[in-house]
């Protein structure tokens, strides 16, 4: 029997997950007044992270498309 151990991972649904997850209990009044500037630091980090890889995707399809056009041309 081999044993293999896999690393962790996190991928960017979890990302966005725990975004949301974060929103519904800041909403819900699930932490303390002076945890919200940490947790508000952690969520706009996210925020910053998530917009920028959505960003990035979709550069990457318009690329992909023009290459795409470019080669049916």
């Amino acid at each position: 029997m081999e044993n293999t151990t896999q690393s962790p991972t996190i991928s960017i649904q979890d990302l966005a997950t725990i975004h949301a997850l974060l929103d519904v209990a800041c909403t819900r009044g699930a932490f303390k007044a002076e945890e919200a500037s940490k947790v508000g630091a952690v969520y706009d980090k996210l925020t910053g992270f998530l917009q920028s890889v959505i960003e990035q995707a979709k550069v990457a399809e318009e690329q992909a498309a023009a290459q795409e056009q470019g080669e049916t041309k």
